[in-house]
């Protein structure tokens, strides 16, 4: 598992031999530009993806939507954003996880409060969580971070923009295939066939049944 420590020295590994780190809190210029981007690159991929390891629910509070809290629009309701979200998934929909998406809004209102607008009473919503812990991350995107760290870190500590180029490429390809992997770690139901296959396999049937039987 992870750590802060171990993720930054990663990340300068990929920029060479010379770059090393023991502590994030040392003074040397490696460890002033991890603490300068470590947060705001963690939380920039968190929200490239709505990652399974980062996917939380909740019922967030409703404000009343009166006197200074007034729900802004056409919309009906209105909820706080979740304080730990990076990325708001949806609404989820209480006919069924087969019904159409529930339209919502991310905005502020005018108590400039960070709100969730929807025409949806009690909503259960879901979200990327910002997860802030290194051992809760898939080891996929421990080392798509570590190549997103790096590529930020590239010009500070060497001067060479084609090394950024080459390193935020690399992240591009890292940050993909985890999500690949991410997304497909669940049970996929199968589709139902349509009616017009079904039928058709119907006629198909009894007509291998018919000729089985005249021979």
């Amino acid at each position: 598992m992870a750590s802060q420590v171990q993720i930054a020295k990663l990340a300068l590994q990929h920029l060479g031999d010379r770059y090393d780190i023991s502590d994030l809190s040392e003074a040397t210029v490696e460890a002033e530009q991890v603490n300068l981007i470590f947060e705001d690159t963690r939380d920039w991929l968190l929200r490239q993806h709505p990652w399974n390891f980062a996917k939380k629910y909740a019922s967030p509070a409703e404000l009343t939507g009166s006197g200074t809290t007034a729900v802004p629009g056409n919309w009906e309701r209105m909820y706080l954003y979740p304080p730990d979200a990076v990325r708001m998934g949806g609404i989820i929909n209480p006919l069924g996880d087969d019904q159409p998406a529930l339209k919502f809004e991310v905005a502020r209102n005018d108590s400039d409060e960070r709100i969730i607008l929807c025409n949806v009473e009690d909503a259960e919503i879901f979200y990327t969580a910002r997860i802030t812990d290194p051992t809760d991350f898939d080891p996929e995107f421990t080392m798509a971070f570590s190549y997103a760290l790096a590529s930020k870190m590239a010009m500070p500590l060497t001067g060479e923009r084609a090394i950024a180029g080459d390193l935020m490429a690399e992240a591009r390809n890292h940050i993909n295939s985890a999500w690949e992997t991410d997304s497909n770690e669940g049970v996929e139901e199968s589709a139902p066939d349509a009616d017009w296959i079904r039928a058709r396999t119907g006629v198909v049937n009894n007509v291998n049944t018919f000729t089985a039987s005249s021979t």
